[in-house]
Formats: C-alpha cells, structure tokens, sequence
C-alpha cells in the first residue's frame, strides 16, 4: 500500500500524529502539575521551617530575660528548657530534611531535565537549601560545643550563641523562602507559555490537517462534481483538473476517462453515420476517438482467398506512404489475419521487433516505418455485400494501448464496422450511379 496515494492510510497517519501530539501534551500536563505540587510542597516545608527559626530564636530570648539566678532555678530550666530547645532543635532538621526531600525530586524529575535548562531559577531554590542544609549543620555542631554535657547543659551558653546568629539565622531562611517562592512562579510563567506553544502547535498541526484536506480532497470532489452538471448537461468530452491525492485523483482520473468515452460515443454516433466514403469514415473515427482511444493509425484490411490487402488509411499523408499494400496469406502476418476472422480480434503487440524478426514481409515493415507503431489491435467483420474486413488500430506509444483504451475499441468496434460497411456500401452506390 503506498501511503502517498490511499486517502485511508493518510487519515489513519494523521489521526495517530494527532493523537501523538494530543498524548504529548497529556503527559506533559501531568508532568507539570507533579512538579507544581512537589514545588507547592517544598514551599510549605521551608514556611514551616521559618517559623520553626523564628519560634528557636524566641525561646532563646525567652530564657535570656528570665535566666535562673540559683541552683534550684536551674535545675527547674534543665527540665523545661533544655527539654524544649532539644525538641524545637530536632523539629528544624526534621523539617529541613523534608524540604530537601521535594527539591531533590524535583532535580531528578525526567520532564523538567528535558523542558528546562540547569540555570533556572528552581536551580537557584535547590543550591540555596543545599546551602541551608550547610549551615544549618555547621550550627547544631556549634551549638552543641555551647551547650556542652547534656547533664549539665549550658543553656544561658546556647542562648547566647542562638541569639548572637539570629540575623544569619532569619536572612538564610528568608532568602530560602524567597527562592523558593520565585522558583514556583517562575515555573508557573515558563509552563503557561509552553503550555500555550504546544497548544498552539496542536491547533496548527490541526489546521494544516483541515487544509491540506480542503486542498486535495474536497476541493477535488467540488470541482468535480461541477464539471459531472456539465456533462450531464451535454458537455461531453469536459474534463476536470486532476489535483487530488489517493482515491480522489483516482476518481477525477476515472471521471476524465468516463467523460472522454461519451465524448467518443456521442461523436461517432453523430459522424460515422452520416453520409460518406471509407476514407472518410476511418477519418471521422480518428478524429474523433484518438484521444480516448489512444490511436494514430487507423487502416482497414480487405482479406480474401489469397491475400489481404489495405484498402484504406488514415492519416492520409501516412497512407500515401504505403507502397506495398499486399499481404499474402501463407505469409506470418497473413496467418495472424486469418486467425483474427476467425477469433474476432488482432493483437500483436511488439511490432518494432516483430517487424525486424519477420524481414522478409514488406507490408509489416512499412507498417512500423510509416506509423511507428509498437501495438497492433484489430476487429474483423464481415460486409454482407463485399470481402471480410479487418478495423486496425495502431499506437505509437512505447507501452502500447492500455487495458482500458483496448476495451473501449472492443466495445466500440461493432459501431465502427457498421459505419465502414455503409461507406462501402456509399462506395458501391456511388460506382453504380
């Protein structure tokens, strides 16, 4: 199946090519919204994370304003305190670890590695929390140092160190935030614009679908239906422009043979029958039916018991050039004539090396040379009054006549005999007056 020229298998191609881009743009949707979630989420992790700083900070001037001034009071801080830093401590690593969770997803997400380059502005989110990450680290150790032994903590120590970092403490966290936060409308922007480029591709892929289908299918069909009211109007012969593709060229291909046929019909119909000599019936069959039928010879062969002869030609000039107009029949050729009023039909197709295999027969080789024929077709008759006939038809195409034009001269020929048998008869009528 050549998918060029079958209608079907360019509708099914574009069908899939359109579901393909329909599938894409699907897939990338779902792409988007899973990275717009994982960035929704990572936002909330780093907001929980910044008031978990900020809740750190207040503890630690909390205990600074009411440190304990004896023994007992301490004893009272190591149980409550000490026991709150430790728990608001552990909340911001485990929060830091979730935060990280989300942007590392985000890095190993297969549909914005394939979409988005590396410096984005999420890049700068996910460097900023591996930079948290670092500090916040370097930190705890510091403050652990601070604190010293957790049986006796330091915790006015602690305080102090919390509170002496509280600026980098709450600008890290902001400028994470602040990251985060352009990273996801930054996301949201670039995803509105690819998601309107790939609409906007589907729409035109779509409308080069409908106007390739306006070209070459509908636009075909209208112009054909146009000119079959024309020929069925009376204007045989009309033919429409072949400019469509698959099934619809086939179609105006077999209206323009269809239109051709009638034209030859109605033609010969009207000329063969009026008045006139065989030479000018042959002509009138020329004229009219070389096109259809693919002919630029036509002769007809009067055969008796010893020989054939061509008693006429057309075109004429070509006629003229016929100095052996005989065939004898015990010749090949003349045996092939014999054999066609006895079948009904000739075909020798091939006549260029026929006629240099068969040297010796000169009508044959004056045939080819005259006419320069490759293809031989005929239809033999019987005239009631005269000889038996044989209605020639040559093409001097390389391929010969089709399949089609040799079952437009079969159906036709009996038309054509008759024609050529009241022209004898004109002949005859014509010799007696």
């Amino acid at each position: 199946m050549n998918l060029r020229k079958n209608i079907m298998a360019q509708f099914v191609a574009g069908a899939l090519l359109l579901v393909l881009c329909l599938l894409v743009l699907t897939v990338s949707q779902q792409q988007a919204s899973k990275v717009q979630n994982q960035l929704r989420d990572w936002q909330g992790q780093v907001s929980k994370l910044e008031l978990d700083v900020a809740s750190l900070q207040q503890q630690a001037q909390h205990y600074k304003l009411n440190a304990p001034r004896d023994f007992e009071s301490y004893n009272r801080d190591v149980a409550v305190f000490y026991k709150q830093f430790q728990q608001q401590l552990t909340s911001i690593t485990q929060t830091t670890e979730n935060a990280q969770i989300p942007a590392y997803r985000l890095k190993d997400n297969t549909a914005y590695n394939v979409f988005f380059s590396n410096d984005t502005a999420i890049e700068e989110s996910i460097k900023q929390q591996a930079s948290w990450g670092i500090f916040w680290n370097t930190f705890l150790t510091n403050l652990k140092q601070e604190i010293g032994s957790p049986s006796e903590p330091r915790l006015e120590w602690a305080a102090d160190h919390i509170i002496s970092t509280q600026a980098n403490l709450s600008s890290r966290t902001q400028a994470l935030h602040t990251k985060v936060v352009q990273a996801n409308q930054w996301f949201s922007t670039r995803y509105e614009q690819v998601s309107w480029l790939m609409s906007g591709a589907v729409l035109v892929f779509i409308s080069i679908i409908l106007a390739l289908f306006a070209q070459f299918i509908v636009r075909p069909i209208v112009s054909t239906t146009k000119v079959c009211k024309e020929v069925a109007a009376g204007e045989y012969g009309k033919k429409v422009t072949v400019n469509g593709v698959g099934e619809a060229r086939q179609l105006q291909e077999a209206f323009n043979d269809l239109s051709s046929r009638s034209k030859l019909l109605m033609d010969m119909l009207g000329d063969i029958n009026k008045p006139g000599d065989v030479p000018t019936k042959l002509k009138r069959i020329h004229s009219s039916g070389k096109e259809a039928l693919g002919c630029s010879w036509i002769g007809l062969m009067a055969v008796n018991e010893t020989r054939a002869e061509l008693n006429s030609s057309v075109p004429a000039a070509l006629d003229a050039n016929f100095k052996h107009r005989h065939v004898t029949l015990n010749k090949a050729f003349g045996r092939d004539l014999l054999s066609a009023l006895e079948t009904k039909w000739l075909d020798l197709p091939a006549l260029r090396q026929l006629s240099i295999k068969r040297h010796d027969e000169r009508f044959l080789r004056e045939l080819h040379k005259n006419t320069m024929a490759q293809h031989i077709v005929g239809y033999s008759f019987k005239c009631p009054k005269h000889n038996d006939f044989i209605l020639m038809f040559a093409c001097n195409l390389e391929h010969g006549f089709t399949q089609q034009q040799t079952d437009i001269i079969k159906a036709l020929s009996k038309l054509m005999a008759d024609g050529i048998i009241s022209g004898l008869d004109y002949n005859a009528d014509k010799s007696v007056a």
